[in-house]
């Protein structure tokens, strides 16, 4: 796009004059020294020559235009702004200059304006392809999804060969969940231009984020073969590597992708995420520190010192649960590590969890997440705390359980449920739609209908929210009990929940919070997982440090639940004629 602008009289913008147009021709010589300094990506020489020749020429809007552009490329979008508005002044029905205006406010963040300028550049050159494009860009990063289509769509109808509008048009696609869409814009896009790095990385990251995991690595690989320096591609092809279960050379990419940026806080979270699904465990902390760096993760920095670890007595301690309810009663059984180091601790929970993170122990004060806050000297994030406590594999602590149902719902669910004769089962086959990864983890309910038939077998659904729609269309609908609507609702978030897993023989789940709940409750727990699972997990075995009563059955291929569920169906049976 830089290009572009520089080149500002190109077709593009509908026909205009070229960049040197209207400047003196003594003038000349010195505006084509800087645009080729420009051109070459030396800003420094680019922006003397301009300058000298402002300094004979001042009112050259062509001149201003290209010191504006050159000062936005060095991060000075306020200069840039003040001098093409110059330019602007000069030249006042120029709509080139409303397009640069456009890109520039767009690098700089000001969505709205950018979209206002780049809007009124179009209406003296509505066959401008790059103005649409470029509109299409800014109104997507604005959630007007509808309207950047249009826009996109415009751009590609005026220059069906302008291979980056495909491109774009296939990111807002992606962006509004239009996967075919998408993926035939991107294929588009590489048609036109196949040697284009960004295009293939595009392209990739669509594929990626549909499932598409094998073919997002070639890709990628394709794209740092084309651009070897491009941090993000290698990043994410160590990711899509690592869904593939291929972890050395995962590694190896992420590695590869830090050693290009250092800082690239992306880059070292997904490496410790791999490390530690590898069982890598002491690096794999470590690197997973840096989600701290990534604002989307949301994990709060305050401001007192972070916890490392040695004792506090005297002092009070901040534990702030972050990410899922899952993480938050899977970690919680840190806190009593944490007590033992002296000096109180508050645990910040998010508001759901209050009631049964109430029977944690080292707790010494609880507080939900958007209350007023308490007065404390140090924090640490929950999930830091293996790292700060220097957790290993054989170190995890497992004392189970570590929390408890309320006595009385368990007296009452034991009557509501009848408690007749049969082998009670929770199941649960649905998590938080929003994770990115839900789709690889949870099960459609239909996939249960393989245990329905099972011989003494009671059902008991602990789904709760999303996924319990899917009652109503099961097809062994009445082998599930529903247990009603108010089902952790009047009690608190998962009170309900943990008073029935006690009533029950075995909760059969797939990756969820009820696996993590279940197994906190020490109750027998089995889990159905996707191929490639989260990190804490591991690749292999049927069993799990963290929870000893949790047995693991997982994918020997992607994507099939009915191989997994036919081993339950065996398992359960003989579990029930007391073999298993």
């Amino acid at each position: 796009m830089k290009a572009e602008m520089i080149e500002l009289g190109h077709s593009s913008f509908g026909g205009a004059a070229g960049p040197t147009a209207g400047a003196p021709a003594a003038g000349k010589d010195l505006l084509e020294t800087g645009l080729g300094h420009h051109r070459s990506g030396d800003l420094a020489k680019a922006e003397t020559a301009y300058k000298r020749h402002l300094r004979k020429h001042p009112r050259d809007p062509n001149a201003l235009h290209l010191l504006g552009l050159i000062n936005h490329e060095r991060g000075r979008s306020s200069r840039a702004l003040q001098l093409i508005g110059k330019a602007m002044a000069e030249t006042p029905g120029d709509a080139n200059l409303h397009h640069v205006k456009g890109y520039v406010l767009q690098g700089a963040g000001r969505l709205e304006e950018a979209a206002e300028s780049y809007a009124q550049a179009l209406k003296s050159m509505p066959d401008a392809a790059l103005s649409h494009t470029n509109l299409g860009n800014v109104l997507k990063g604005l959630g007007r999804y509808d309207e950047a289509v249009a826009h996109h769509r415009r751009a590609v109808e005026i220059d069906p060969v302008f291979a980056e509008a495909w491109s774009n048009l296939g990111l807002t696609h992606k962006a509004r969940r239009d996967r075919d869409a998408a993926l035939e814009s991107f294929e588009r896009a590489l048609a036109l231009e196949p040697g284009h790095a960004e295009f293939h990385y595009n392209f990739a990251n669509a594929l990626l984020s549909y499932g598409r995991v094998a073919e997002a690595a070639e890709g990628f690989a394709r794209t740092v073969t084309l651009a070897p320096g491009h941090v993000r591609a290698h990043a994410n092809l160590g990711v899509a590597l690592k869904e593939e279960g291929r972890m050395v050379e995962a590694i190896a990419s992420l590695r590869t992708a830090i050693a290009l940026d250092p800082a690239d806080a992306d880059g070292h979270w997904n490496l410790g995420l791999a490390l530690l699904l590898d069982g890598a465990f002491e690096e794999g902390w470590r690197e997973y520190e840096w989600r701290r760096k990534i604002p989307e993760i949301g994990v709060r920095s305050f401001d007192v010192p972070a916890w490392d670890g040695a004792p506090f007595a005297g002092k009070t301690l901040l534990i702030h649960a972050e990410q899922g309810l899952g993480d938050a009663l899977q970690f919680i059984r840190y806190a009593r590590l944490a007590k033992e180091k002296g000096g109180t601790v508050i645990f910040e929970c998010p508001a759901p969890l209050m009631k049964i993170a109430a029977s944690a122990p080292g707790i010494d004060r609880l507080t939900a997440r958007g209350d007023a806050p308490t007065p404390f000297d140090i924090e640490v994030p929950l999930i830091s705390l293996p790292a700060v406590l220097g957790t290993t594999a054989e170190t995890i602590p497992a004392d189970i359980p570590y929390l408890a149902p309320d006595a009385a719902l368990v007296a009452r669910w034991k009557e509501r449920l009848g408690g007749g004769a049969g082998f009670n089962i929770g199941i649960a086959w649905q998590g938080n739609p929003s994770y990115k990864a839900d789709g690889r983890r949870s099960i459609p309910l239909a996939h249960f209908a393989a245990l329905a038939g099972i011989g003494g077998a009671r059902f008991i659904s602990l789904q709760k929210g999303h996924g319990a729609e899917q009652l109503l269309g099961f097809a062994g609908g009445s082998a599930i009990t529903d247990p009603g609507a108010d089902f952790d609702e009047a009690n608190g978030a998962f009170m309900d929940s943990a008073a029935v897993i006690a009533n029950l023989d075995l909760v059969i789940t797939s990756d969820s919070a009820v696996a993590h709940l279940a197994g906190a409750l020490g109750r027998e727990t089995w889990m159905a997982l996707p191929r490639i699972p989260d990190w804490r997990w591991g690749l292999e075995g049927e069993t799990t440090p963290w929870y000893p009563t949790l047995r693991l059955f997982r994918q020997a291929q992607a994507g099939d639940w009915d191989a997994v569920f036919a081993r339950l169906a065996e398992a359960l049976t003989a579990r029930i004629e007391g073999g298993g």
